[in-house]
């Protein structure tokens, strides 16, 4: 009983963590996807104890603060949009073939970044987002989405890499007293 109330409440005081992270991504201009990724680094633990399940949820919660908390609308829909990806990494990880697991992460990316950008865009239409895109001409959009492409696959790295650390190292040191 002891060990399920301190998951629980790690779960808790990581989402916190996490919604301060995004909160001050809405504070800091420049940080508009590097908080995101911050945020989905923190909840790992959350998937890595809880499990899948509650590592959604958790993600659920913070993604419905930051809509409504976080000042930065483009920083809350990056987080909304592929804040759910470390959850669902472990399932990609599982297709054997590296070919088709890189096209399947590389189609998630482009298509959740497509349709976040047109939401921004035709639907929301967040002034600064479109004064951004309209002035730009295509090769310089193109040249984003390729950097994005490889800042999404250091991303999916370092969530690996993250997720063996907890369960390493700092697992025991959490759960041993």
């Amino acid at each position: 009983m002891q060990l399920k109330t301190r998951r629980i409440a790690l779960a808790g005081m990581l989402c916190a963590l996490t919604e301060v992270i995004l909160l001050l991504g809405g504070v800091i201009p420049v940080a508009v996807y590097a908080c995101p990724i911050l945020a989905m680094v923190v909840l790992l633990p959350v998937r890595e104890e809880c499990g899948t399940k509650l590592s959604l949820c958790a993600y659920g919660a913070t993604a419905l603060l930051a809509l409504l908390l976080v000042p930065d609308k483009e920083l809350a829909g990056v987080y909304l949009f592929f804040g759910w990806y470390p959850a669902a990494q472990p399932a990609l990880d599982r297709i054997g073939s590296r070919v088709v697991r890189f096209i399947a992460k590389l189609g998630i990316f482009v298509c959740a970044t497509a349709v976040l950008y047109a939401l921004l865009i035709f639907v929301f239409q967040l002034s600064a987002v479109v004064g951004e895109y309209v002035e730009s001409s295509r090769w310089i959009l193109l040249s984003l989405l390729v950097l994005g492409c490889g800042v999404f696959f250091i991303t999916d790295l370092l969530l690996r890499r993250m997720a063996l650390l907890w369960r390493v190292k700092l697992r025991r040191r959490w759960f041993q007293s």
